[in-house]
């Protein structure tokens, strides 16, 4: 199975979608399926290139909302203590 993402293949690049293989859920995990994502100031610096030791390809959009598909070792009651949220 595959995912799509929005890619930043360099900077001041146009932004490509990529097909990229399933994220592989590690203990502690959660898996998202992203429904909203926000355009920050940070991926508008990592477009335009003004972020030194950036690893291009990036995908970016880390200020997001989603909803919770998989939890590798997750109890329920420690999820409703902590809000999901994707970072990077």
């Amino acid at each position: 199975m595959t995912i799509r993402a929005a890619v930043m293949t360099a900077p001041n690049k146009p932004i490509e979608i990529w097909e990229l293989d399933d994220p592989v859920i590690e203990s502690g995990g959660i898996l998202l399926e992203t429904v909203a994502s926000e355009v920050c100031g940070t991926d508008v610096h990592l477009l335009h290139g003004q972020l030194a030791g950036v690893p291009y390809p990036i995908v970016p959009g880390h200020v997001s909302v989603g909803k919770v598909l998989e939890m590798r070792d997750v109890s329920a009651d420690s999820l409703e203590r902590r809000l999901p949220r994707a970072t990077w």
